[in-house]
């Protein structure tokens, strides 16, 4: 039996046709075109940095859309930073990551599942209506599940899509501990690095988890060329790490699923962090005496298929 024909049928006990000339569906990517401030860097210094974190996303949304059976060639494009101006294809777009005012209001031509959202809580007052129209609303975190129901909205966690992709099949034999850090809110604070013990930190490795953009905003060949940078760390960590060190959300989840050890060590503590926590500590300065440095690996497993089991269903909802 065709793979959609049979998905539909076993959500609402209907047969829907097979929808792959019907409809696209959406990944978002990210050209920062609201971003004011990074076209001032690009003037005043010939460059600016973008958050590889953002397309860890995108790679993660494309394998959720994957692990349900939808193909490449199903898929479409969406610049989250452009998104009222959308014109394609009419999309069922997965709203996974941080939305802004910006974003706003939606094209006709989406229909949106909400589903690892992660919004301010002005952008949820200001989106009342819609979300409520779309609820419940599975949220990215505990923080804005929090914020949702604060407005009568009807929200659950789900974690990030990032928390779907497959864990490793092998652990590399060598040690090797890799600490990829950002800046800003994200930097790693250097008083960690006392905390270290020293054959931990004899063959570690730093990576800069930003990416060098030359161009405002991005164009989609600009994008597509940071996923790629992105995919390859994350071909990296799986082939080498057998502990991460991080200040990053977007470094920690797909670690995480993927089976390695990690530790979170930040400056301070924020909202985003509010389910992982739940599995591994968030050290901040003042904690950095208590660091395990031999953690076990997390298991997400069960994350990983309740994600995918609630954007199967909202999906299913979408299409009718």
């Amino acid at each position: 039996m065709n793979f959609w024909k049979k998905w539909f049928r076993d959500i609402d006990g209907s047969k829907r046709g097979d929808v792959r000339a019907e409809v696209k569906f959406g990944v978002l990517t990210f050209g920062y075109d609201s971003f004011a401030n990074f076209r001032e860097e690009l003037s005043s210094q010939g460059y600016y940095e973008t958050n590889l974190g953002d397309n860890a996303q995108s790679i993660a949304v494309r394998h959720v859309y994957r692990q349900l059976g939808i193909h490449d060639d199903q898929m479409v494009d969406i610049n989250r930073d452009a998104l009222p101006q959308y014109d394609g294809e009419p999309a069922i777009l997965l709203m996974n990551g941080v939305f802004y005012s910006s974003c706003f209001p939606l094209p006709a031509a989406i229909t949106p599942v909400f589903i690892g959202f992660h919004a301010s809580e002005q952008v949820i007052k200001e989106q009342q209506e819609l979300l409520r129209k779309h609820q419940p609303i599975g949220c990215r975190d505990e923080a804005t599940t929090a914020r949702m129901k604060k407005h009568g909205i009807d929200a659950f966690t789900t974690g990030c899509a990032t928390l779907t992709l497959p864990r490793r099949e092998e652990e590399p034999k060598t040690p090797k501990l890799l600490i990829v850090y950002g800046r800003n809110a994200g930097r790693l604070p250097p008083v960690v690095f006392r905390s270290i013990p020293e054959r931990l930190l004899a063959d570690a490795d730093l990576i800069y988890h930003r990416f060098h953009e030359s161009r405002f905003p991005l164009d989609a060949e600009m994008q597509r060329e940071a996923e790629r940078h992105e995919e390859a760390l994350f071909a990296r960590y799986r082939r080498e790490a057998t502990l991460v060190l991080t200040s990053l959300h977007h470094v920690a989840t797909p670690c995480m699923a993927f089976g390695i050890p990690t530790i979170i060590c930040r400056v301070r503590n924020d909202a985003r962090f509010s389910l992982i926590e739940k599995w591994a500590p968030i050290y901040t300065p003042d904690k950095f005496e208590q660091i395990d440095w031999y953690p076990p690996a997390v298991d997400v497993s069960a994350v990983r298929a309740d994600f995918l089991q609630a954007a199967r269903q909202k999906i299913a909802t979408a299409r009718r």
